[in-house]
């Protein structure tokens, strides 16, 4: 029987259509890579103020568990915020002890911003890069975060808004408490570095 060898012709990529290939991962990559810079921020401001909310539920929980007031201090230069009980009763989380020195001997959590999140993400108005025109309701924007206190019934005696951004981005989050029964609101703002005049806010939860 006579072999009859089959000939195949080899097709490699051509150089055209290796620079084709190349010009199209070049133009995903250039809309892609801004896109996932943009998200990323996103999610880091919104987890710190996500965080920050859960935090303020932790401390009404404590304070009505263990039957004393709960305090949530804040630190904008610091970029910190506390969680603690009222030692002696005196509104202050940093209670002053025999010597004079400020001891937190009531501190149950600390959090550190710019360590948790990422050194793009403030605490307070007073350090934004872009500051918004208005807070949510268009309420005036407050420079400092305003310290709250849990009483042992769940409720507060003082109401207020506490704004995180990413000052890269512009991207603003606020946690704001609404109502003496202890109701916590989480709003985003619509603006950004591109669009800093919009007035607007979205309530997420």
């Amino acid at each position: 029987m006579m072999n009859i060898a089959i000939i195949r012709e080899r097709k490699g990529i051509t150089l055209v259509e290796l620079v084709v290939v190349i010009s199209i991962i070049g133009i995903l990559a250039a809309i892609g890579v801004p896109e996932y810079g943009r998200f990323v921020a996103k999610s880091e401001v919104k987890r710190a103020a996500n965080d920050l909310m859960q935090n303020m539920r932790l401390a009404r929980t404590l304070a009505i568990k263990e039957n004393r007031t709960y305090l949530i201090t804040f630190n904008t230069v610091a970029n910190t915020y506390r969680i603690g009980f009222d030692g002696n009763n005196d509104g202050d989380l940093l209670d002053a002890t025999a010597d004079g020195f400020n001891g937190a001997v009531g501190e149950v959590r600390v959090i550190n911003i710019q360590n948790e999140y990422g050194n793009d993400i403030v605490l307070g108005s007073g350090t934004f890069a872009i500051t918004p025109l208005n807070g949510p309701n268009n309420v005036d924007i407050t420079v400092n975060a305003t310290n709250f206190n849990f009483l042992s019934d769940g409720s507060t005696s003082t109401n207020g808004i506490v704004y995180l951004q990413h000052i890269g981005r512009g991207y603003v989050y606020c946690v704001e408490f609404v109502n003496a029964a202890g109701l916590i609101n989480l709003f985003m703002w619509d603006g950004e570095a591109g669009n800093p005049d919009d007035t607007g806010w979205t309530e997420i939860r």
